[in-house]
């Protein structure tokens, strides 16, 4: 499996019927079996073909998690093109330096983003509408793909500057996906829960190569809510789900709201001071009321892209849910070292994986390199010279450190690494380790910042909303940090939050940049001696669950500063996954469903209120009723059918049978397969079946062993409604090529 074309040819042959990619964006699920895989793409290629692109053009995929990104992924690999994944939140003008340095032929867009794909200049196509596309096409034979070939394109934002791509290979990416396999705990029933964006290589390596490559299932939600996942956990009984460490953080606050509403918050606390002495079986059935909101299964959390609490994996850990994290680089396509069942050490990112080497340099450095390292930047020598050295070794620009039996323990970046006057070092992750412990911050970050020339010195920028408080945080952090760790100054961060990349890492240069020229950040000496806390600064705790309320306590503002006007990203300081949350709250207290997907950054206050107001009911309009869908509807539809609607047909249909010489002499059950969808409908298949004295059983699908089973259980004969793969199987399908015989049935 050198290509990623060989890796899904090789899972489509040997996992076939086996349901591979899962989403159900109303009532019905939608599920694409691996062989389905095998059918549309290669169709979905010819499609792109068709469309003007030749091997080695470049196809943009600006679209939210679903299963035909997949399709349109795998696809492109299919037809020889370089896929270039955007984020969904990507801005214009990002989306436009990356159209400009690749000059894309066609965009993948969901509905989501069309819009603002087509500002680009380039034909855009929907990616919903891919399964249409291949059922109207022809397929075409796989491009023939050298294993060193130019796969696809990532672009990673940075702080300044343009954008720089990473040339990642099929061998590149097929390796990682490959070597996964072994490393992930996949169960033999394993089903993901695809929340990472694709557009990120740990999504896409993590979350459906590796996964597929495994022969595992996807389940992709239609909104990354709590409320939204907590449901599609429980319907499609998730096992596994990728997760970034501040959605991790968002689905803990979920479960402590719901403690706190119920007044149980001590004995939640005692049990888990108990269920840290329990092996990991007694810790899930302890919390099994926790657990049951995840539908029960749910065994592990896989976490990656940024650093992880040690206290938040404990918590998860302690209530029967294995927290692995793991540590990579878009560069590394992405996986470099990750933790396992049975050796996890919480704390460190776990042991390289294999086939992938690491070395510590001597400045701390992490230097790693492997088949899955990338091929250098797009069209970007000079900082491609910059990451790879002579020897082959990608220089990381991460600090960490090797226990004695290989764990790895990161430390931050080496380009925030703090050298003091005195020649020690200070990484800035161990204190702002330290700070975030503290309740009257939101957030911290720390820097060097040398304020009088005398050189680097610590110094702590505080997201809080008592500027009173930050004193006492800053003394009572220093009271658990080591003699060269002190925090010098401290600064309140003038604005909600930090500046932040597309994967919600704080930009510490900007930071620095600001501290030294903006005179609103107002450094000032640490604090010698003890000073009063400040309060709470009127945070929206205890209001009342108004709009207005809710999203002061979302974003910890005072509840003063939450004006109609209020912008809820500019303003308010309520990113993406903030504002996900802010709507799951709503959901919970008010009882409106509002999807994330129609709530802009833009967006203000004053919107919100109005999508509440409009939204009425907390279930999205769709369309579509469920009530005929409950069991008892059913069941009383189906007694109307056989009551009214089979004695009713039969006045006006005369059944006649043909060819029953062919059944003579045979023996035991019979499957029946008809060659078109209006016979067997239950008005009409009723009645013939009674006519030629047979009971029967209408299966709306092909029958698999166990069906089949079923129908000779039942000593009856069995009519099957051809469904769309019929027709590509050779004598209509597999198991219909040994029928001894046929009966033409029909009705007039």
């Amino acid at each position: 499996m050198d290509t990623v074309t060989d890796l899904l040819a090789q899972a489509t042959g040997r996992f076939d019927r086996h349901p591979a990619l899962i989403i159900k964006p109303g009532f019905r699920t939608r599920t694409w079996r691996y062989r389905d895989l095998a059918f549309e793409v290669p169709r979905v290629a010819r499609a792109l073909r068709d469309a003007g692109l030749a091997p080695g053009d470049r196809l943009v995929i600006w679209a939210v998690n679903r299963p035909e990104w997949a399709i349109g992924f795998f696809a492109a690999a299919h037809a020889g093109l370089v896929s270039v994944p955007l984020d969904v939140r990507s801005t214009d003008d990002f989306a436009d330096k990356v159209a400009q340095q690749t000059q894309p032929k066609l965009v993948l867009a969901s509905r989501q983003t069309a819009e603002v794909a087509g500002r680009l200049g380039v034909p855009v196509m929907l990616i919903e509408s891919l399964p249409d596309v291949a059922r109207a096409t022809e397929p075409m034979p796989a491009v023939a793909a050298d294993p060193d070939d130019l796969l696809m394109v990532i672009f990673t934002s940075g702080t300044t500057g343009d954008p720089k791509g990473v040339m990642l290979s099929h061998r590149n990416v097929a390796s990682n996906a490959r070597t996964l396999i072994d490393v992930f705990p996949f169960g033999p029933d394993e089903r993901l829960l695809s929340v990472v964006p694709l557009s990120h290589m740990f999504g896409l390596t993590c979350d459906l190569l590796a996964p597929l490559a495994a022969g595992k299932t996807v389940v992709y939600p239609i909104s990354r809510q709590p409320a939204v996942l907590v449901k599609t956990f429980r319907d499609f009984k998730v096992t596994m789900l990728l997760i970034v460490p501040q959605g991790l953080r968002l689905l803990s606050n979920a479960i402590e709201r719901k403690v706190d509403a119920t007044g149980k918050r001590a004995t939640f606390e005692r049990l888990h001071r108990i269920a840290q002495r329990l092996p990991r079986f007694a810790r899930r059935l302890l919390f099994r009321p926790v657990l049951s909101q995840f539908g029960g299964r749910l065994r592990t959390f896989a976490v990656g892209a940024s650093a992880l609490e040690p206290e938040l994996a404990r918590r998860w850990t302690t209530m029967g849910i294995d927290c692995l994290q793991g540590y990579g680089a878009t560069e590394m396509s992405p996986v470099i070292s990750f933790t396992r069942p049975g050796r996890n050490k919480i704390g460190t990112v776990g042991e390289v994986i294999p086939g992938v080497e690491l070395r510590i340099a001597d400045d701390g450095e992490v230097l790693t390199r492997g088949p899955n390292r990338f091929l250098g930047y797009w069209q970007n020598a000079e900082a491609t010279a910059a990451a790879i050295d002579p020897e082959g070794w990608y220089h990381s620009g991460d600090i960490g450190e090797l226990d004695a039996d290989g764990f790895l323990t990161l430390r931050g970046r080496k380009k925030d690494m703090i050298a003091l006057p005195d020649g020690q070092k200070v990484y800035p992750d161990d204190v702002e380790a330290v700070l975030v412990r503290d309740e009257r911050i939101r957030d911290a970050s720390v820097v060097g910042l040398d304020g009088d020339g005398s050189g680097a010195k610590v110094h702590a920028v505080l997201l809080t909303d008592d500027a009173d408080s930050a004193e006492a945080v800053v003394r009572d952090a220093n009271a658990h940090l080591a003699g060269h760790q002190q925090i010098r100054g401290w600064s309140v961060w003038p604005e909600e939050d930090f500046p932040r990349t597309a994967s919600l890492k704080v930009k510490k240069r900007l930071i620095l940049e600001r501290l030294e020229i903006d005179q609103r950040a107002k450094s000032v000496p640490a604090p010698e001696d003890g000073a009063p806390a400040g309060g709470d600064g009127g945070s929206a705790r205890g209001a009342v669950a108004t709009i207005a309320g809710l999203t002061s306590q979302i974003a910890q503002v005072p509840l003063s500063q939450v004006r109609p006007e209020s912008r809820l990203e500019a303003d308010l300081g309520l990113d993406s996954l903030g504002r996900v949350e802010l709507l799951s709250v709503i959901e919970e207290e008010l009882g409106a469903f509002i999807d994330d997907g129609q709530l802009d950054p833009d967006a203000s206050v004053s919107d919100l209120e109005r999508m509440v107001q409009a939204s009425g009911d907390a279930r999205p309009e769709t369309g579509i009723y469920g009530w005929p869908l409950n069991p008892l509807v059913r069941a009383i539809g189906m007694g109307l059918q056989e009551l009214l609607m089979v004695p009713f047909v039969g006045l006006f249909y005369r059944v006649r049978v043909r060819g029953e010489q062919h059944l003579k002499g045979l023996e035991g059950p019979v499957i029946f397969v008809p060659n078109h969808h209006s016979i067997p409908t239950t008005p009409s298949f009723s009645p013939i079946c009674r006519s030629s004295g047979a009971g029967a059983c209408r299966l709306p699908q092909p029958p698999t062993t166990s069906s089949a089973i079923g129908c000779a259980a039942w000593a009856r004969p069995c009519w099957v409604t051809r469904s769309r793969w019929h027709a590509r199987a050779p004598c209509g399908a597999p198991w219909s090529c040994s029928a001894r015989g046929w009966i033409a049935i029909s009705a007039s």
